[in-house]
């Protein structure tokens, strides 16, 4: 909206404001009321107008990303293999007790902790 517009609209809303209030004062001891509390009426609806119209539609922001992550080799899938016999274990053998990973071979029934080595 034109911000003109909206600055008028607020300068006319304060002098009825100020206007009816003054009126209001002027009117104590009489019964000539009505004026005042029309001005009054008259600022709250401009204020509301101008509230409105200051509102408006909301912005919509869009914004784009262009990311790329790339890893630093292929992926493969590995067979596992007891430390004892090397015969190939599965997920079923691999067991977490008290926080750590324990193997059990079902062939030879070696137990031990599987470490992972460092990736560097």
């Amino acid at each position: 909206m034109n911000k003109v517009l909206l600055m008028v609209l607020v300068f006319a809303a304060l002098v009825f404001l100020f206007g009816g209030a003054l009126w209001l004062m002027g009117a104590i001891g009489t019964a000539d009321y009505a004026v005042g509390a029309a001005m009054l009426a008259v600022a709250l609806v401009l204020f509301v107008i101008v509230w409105r119209l200051q509102a408006g539609s909301p912005t919509v922001v869009q914004q784009t990303f262009n990311v790329q992550m790339g890893g630093s080799g292929q992926l493969e899938q590995k067979r596992m293999a007891c430390r004892t016999c090397g015969a190939p274990l599965e997920q079923k053998d691999i067991k977490v007790v008290q926080g750590g990973l324990m193997v059990t071979c079902p062939y030879c029934n070696a137990v031990y902790a599987l470490e992972e080595a460092p990736k560097w």
